[in-house]
């Protein structure tokens, strides 16, 4: 149905199995969920503090540049 992909040791599931692929990403800092676009390149912010993100429908972790969604 859809291919596994692997990050290492840990297993962690990278290949959304949701229909359509990543119809949303979130991530967290300090213990609150933020939400995430996805972007060419992960921003500054998401490499400093190390965030990853993942599909807010099957949690699979997002292998791909993000970068937080602005707050309004």
């Amino acid at each position: 149905m859809f291919s596994r992909w692997f990050r290492g040791g840990d297993a962690e599931l990278m290949t959304c199995a949701c229909d359509p692929e990543w119809p949303g990403l979130v991530t967290e800092a300090y213990g609150e969920p933020i939400e995430a676009v996805p972007a060419e390149q992960s921003s500054v912010l998401v490499g400093m503090l190390g965030l990853v993100a993942h599909c807010t429908g099957c949690r699979a972790r997002y292998p791909y540049g993000f970068r937080t969604a602005a707050r309004g």
